[in-house]
């Protein structure tokens, strides 16, 4: 009795702590302002370098809100904030590579803030959409196309206090020229690729 018991809890515990991926959940859930989980959200880029491999970078200081109303995905409104100067490389022998690429190349010294601001939101399936907005990189302000996949749902996750919870990943690509990037242009690829991954909280 005592086994059949415990194997009762931890099979509820486990979907307690599961999202449910399937569109039906997604609709269910509450229409509003959603928060970005920062602990469990990634942004990163690569390049093509020399050709040979994919210079790969994320940052650590970046946050996003979400409007969203999931029995009308096409209405939502997406913004983001990143800081140029938290880029990380982890450099094994450069200590000032980081800031260098943060602040020079990025324009982090002149430009403290890169930014997105959703103006179009596709869906392209049961649990995948298009989201095209302007992005602002070193003062220059260019369209920019992520597509983007629902990864979930929970109306009451217990890791985030009981506030209803959802996930996606998105990629996308940017023109290094568009945004005046071209430093390194002999040997550093012109397309960069953007890869997230986010979790977002009903507040």
């Amino acid at each position: 009795m005592r086994l059949l018991l415990l194997l009762t809890t931890l099979v509820l515990a486990a979907c307690a702590l599961s999202a449910d991926p399937t569109p039906e959940a997604l609709r269910s859930l509450p229409a509003g302002a959603w928060q970005l989980e920062k602990p469990h959200a990634s942004l990163t880029f690569r390049v093509k370098h020399l050709g040979l491999s994919y210079y790969t970078a994320r940052f650590a200081d970046f946050d996003a809100t979400l409007d969203f109303d999931p029995a009308n995905p096409a209405a939502a409104k997406l913004t983001a904030i990143v800081n140029p100067m938290s880029v990380r490389t982890d450099h094994p022998t450069d200590a000032g590579w980081d800031a260098q690429l943060g602040g020079s190349l990025l324009g982090g010294n002149q430009f403290p803030q890169i930014t997105f601001e959703s103006t179009r939101v596709e869906t392209t399936g049961e649990t995948t959409g298009r989201v095209t907005g302007n992005l602002t990189l070193r003062g220059v302000t260019a369209p920019v196309t992520l597509d983007i996949t629902y990864n979930g749902g929970m109306d009451r996750a217990v890791l985030y206090q009981g506030r209803a919870a959802v996930g996606f990943s998105a990629k996308g690509k940017l023109s290094r020229s568009a945004f005046g990037l071209t430093q390194y242009a002999s040997f550093v690829g012109e397309e960069v690729e953007i890869l997230i991954e986010a979790e977002f909280t009903k507040r």
